[in-house]
């Protein structure tokens, strides 16, 4: 059990009560699951990403140029890569960490590998269960 279906399988229940609920983007590897992330997640008042704050309201209760993603890849190898975090959406770039104020969500990156199917499983359920 290693096949994009079967990781789809196990990630999309566990992931389903996330508010907004990341939807699968890419149903082939490289996995891909996006998300918004609502205004009142970010800190202004830091700024982190240096955002435009007039430009990012301007679409309602979700930032415009920021965005959360779940990626995994498998490898010639059978090994397995995992990405979980924020995204810049222009470029693609992710971000490191997107706040650093304890009051808001820090959607830090979370970068990791796996030798096999199970390794990344148990993660993910260890993760996300």
């Amino acid at each position: 059990m290693n096949t994009a279906n079967d990781l789809i399988a196990l990630i999309d229940p566990l992931i389903a009560n996330f508010d907004p609920t990341p939807n699968i983007v890419n149903e082939h590897f490289p996995l891909r699951w996006e998300s918004t992330i609502f205004i009142q997640d970010y800190d202004f008042s830091e700024n982190k990403l240096d955002l435009d704050e007039k430009y990012e309201r301007s679409n309602s209760n979700q930032l415009k140029s920021v965005r959360t993603a779940i990626e995994i890849n498998k490898e010639k190898d059978g090994c397995f890569e995992y990405w979980d975090g924020a995204f810049m959406v222009e470029s693609h770039a992710w971000c490191s960490k997107l706040n650093n104020n304890k009051d808001f969500p820090s959607f830090s990156l979370i970068n990791k590998k796996f030798k096999n199917f199970n390794e990344l499983k148990k993660f993910l359920v260890d993760i996300y269960g």
